[in-house]
């Protein structure tokens, strides 16, 4: 994990109060600088700080505090003390070049947010992508680490997918992928995790939650997947490899071969189904 992503993880009220703790040095350099420098610039770390590890909103508050506490400053100093139309136009750009800074810090961080959400989705069904289920699921195997609580993971196959794709052409194939993702978005969690893993094949990671809840959870989506099935005339059916983890895998690798296989079972024992198991130990 790098600095950036580790500074942004600490609970909100941290980062409000060292950004406060920023800006209070910064207020202190100023003051001691006199008039001798204009300590404008600085005051940029703190806005630099809450735009990027707290919201806009905070950052542009920020920003606005900074200014007036820097012309509050200047003024107690004597920095303006003339306060001639040459101090209030060199007083006026600076904060103009102030605010100008703060908006494109606000604006790249809204650009590079996008891409980075991009990057993590499938660009047809707009589900995660196996690298970002990964990374969400290194990051559950970690939390059940600290906390001991169990999750589930789904390996979900469409059986005969191939046939819609020779059957009915490719685009009829595409729009079954995004149903099948749309369904399972609509009807789950907004914490749990889905990715399009392959071609044809969706997995499903359900923070927090235990073997007998899981299977009523994923019972209910396979029937309403199945029911959207028939109602498009699509002749597929679903196999799901279900395994609840009461002990941490070693890896993500190493989890979902466990769950692959679990699937990979189902689909033997003649598909549309759903096998579940439990690890414990």
């Amino acid at each position: 994990m790098s600095l950036s992503s580790y500074i942004r993880n600490q609970p909100k009220p941290l980062l409000i109060a060292a950004g406060l703790l920023l800006m209070v040095m910064a207020v202190f350099a100023d003051y001691l600088a006199g008039d001798n420098l204009s300590f404008l610039l600085f005051y940029l770390v703190p806005v630099y700080f809450f735009v990027w590890f707290t919201t806009k909103r905070l950052g542009i508050l920020a920003s606005i505090l900074c200014g007036l506490i820097w012309i509050i400053e200047n003024g107690a100093v004597g920095a303006h003390a003339l306060y001639s139309h040459i101090s209030y136009l060199n007083m006026s750009i600076e904060l103009v070049f102030f605010f100008l800074v703060t908006y494109l810090l606000c604006t790249l961080k809204e650009a590079l947010g996008i891409n980075e959400t991009l990057s993590r989705m499938d660009s047809l069904t707009g589900a995660m992508n196996r690298s970002a289920f990964y990374d969400l699921a290194c990051r559950e195997i970690n939390r059940f680490e600290r906390y001991r609580r169990p999750f589930t993971v789904a390996y979900v196959d469409i059986d005969n997918f191939k046939v819609v794709n020779y059957r009915f052409g490719y685009s009829i194939g595409d729009r079954l992928l995004c149903s099948v993702a749309d369904t399972m978005r609509k009807n789950l969690r907004k914490a749990d995790i889905i990715s399009r893993f392959g071609g044809d094949e969706f997995t499903i990671l359900l923070p927090e939650t235990g073997a007998e809840v899981a299977q009523t959870v994923l019972s209910r989506i396979r029937n309403i997947l199945l029911n959207n099935m028939d109602s498009n005339e699509w002749p597929v059916t679903f196999t799901f490899g279900t395994v609840t983890f009461l002990k941490a895998p070693v890896s993500v690798e190493e989890m979902m071969k466990k769950v692959g296989g679990v699937m990979y079972s189902g689909k033997d024992s003649g598909m549309n189904t759903i096998e579940h198991e439990v690890v414990n130990a």
